[in-house]
């Protein structure tokens, strides 16, 4: 299984949990998980919400040669030039995300 394929199967397991009105402990016995891999991926999924990711607006002035913005995704760097490809950059950007 992929890492994008155990994250989807997570996200619709809290999906499913917060739809049932049992505890984390209730749900995970019913589901025959471990209560420690329940907390780990509840945690995990929260710090990635979209509410904690956001995307902030850069404005660039184009008339000078501006130094290179970096951009850390977890533990990848990525580093931004003037003149940089939008369509590339968002791609690049989801496949970090998934790793």
């Amino acid at each position: 299984m992929t890492r994008v394929e155990l994250h989807e199967r997570w996200q619709k397991r809290m999906q499913d949990f917060e739809t049932s009105d049992l505890t984390g402990t209730q749900w995970c016995t019913a589901q025959g998980i471990p209560l420690c891999q329940f907390r780990y991926w509840r945690r995990k999924l929260r710090h990635n919400s979209p509410d904690t990711n956001r995307w902030m607006t850069v404005g660039l002035d184009h008339s000078t040669q501006q130094e290179p913005l970096f951009i850390y995704v977890g533990s990848a760097k990525v580093e931004v030039h003037t003149g940089f490809d939008p369509d590339l950059f968002a791609d690049v950007v989801r496949v970090l995300r998934a790793l």
